[in-house]
């Protein structure tokens, strides 16, 4: 499980590497200040919009915010219930997200696993690109601006994900879907760019050693 030490560190790491401060990262990304500081330290536990909304801000592939892979790989294969998992329990909303393919690199999206509780809070989010869900069970009412909608099993949705969209569970039973979060074009064209320069610099080191 990646914990909030983990994240903290990488998004200062990367903050310091591109040589923006701390406020100038916070106003980017429509945090405060200390906010922001709280979750560099590992104090504080960002929903996933938020971290997606740093990404974006430090044009940066969200993996590298989680985890960091040894070598890229062609593929990635995730048995059943082995996908890492990213946020449990420690979010303000407590919901969980099991990553499912964070060592695939230079993808142009995000898949999850999304599992909201009975009794969590209902979450309101924003953030750049698109996002796909499709529900595998349990039922949530999700809102996307003005428009409410009723999801269940087998339902899917496809929507711009700079929308404000809200989600509650409904009834006594866990919801579970699959969710994929597609960046906007500038972090994609960013992220190919780094990834493409990471690997570059590894198969120089190689090639010296």
């Amino acid at each position: 499980m990646v914990d909030e030490q983990t994240i903290g560190a990488n998004i200062r790491r990367r903050r310091e590497e591109a040589g923006i401060s701390l406020t100038e990262l916070a106003g980017r990304a429509a945090l405060t200040k200390g906010a922001l500081s709280k979750i560099e330290t590992g104090k504080g536990s960002p929903a996933i919009s938020t971290v997606l909304r740093i990404a974006e801000a430090l044009e940066c592939p969200l993996s590298e915010l989680f985890a960091e892979a040894e070598q890229a790989l062609p593929y990635v294969f995730t048995p059943r219930g082995q996908g890492q998992i990213i946020t449990r329990d420690g979010t303000r909303f407590g919901y969980s997200y099991e990553a499912l393919a964070l060592a695939m690199h230079d993808k142009t999206a995000e898949p999850f696993l999304l599992t909201i509780r009975p009794g969590d809070p209902s979450g309101t989010f924003h953030h750049a690109g698109e996002e796909f869900i499709h529900m595998l069970s349990g039922r949530m009412e999700f809102t996307v601006g003005e428009k409410k909608l009723r999801l269940q099993r087998g339902d899917s949705l496809y929507f711009d994900s700079s929308q404000p969209h809200t989600t509650r569970i409904l009834g006594n039973r866990p919801a579970t879907f699959l969710c994929l979060f597609i960046p906007g074009p500038k972090t994609r064209k960013t992220a190919r760019r780094r990834d493409s320069a990471a690997r570059s610099t590894s198969s120089r080191r190689k090639k010296r050693s």
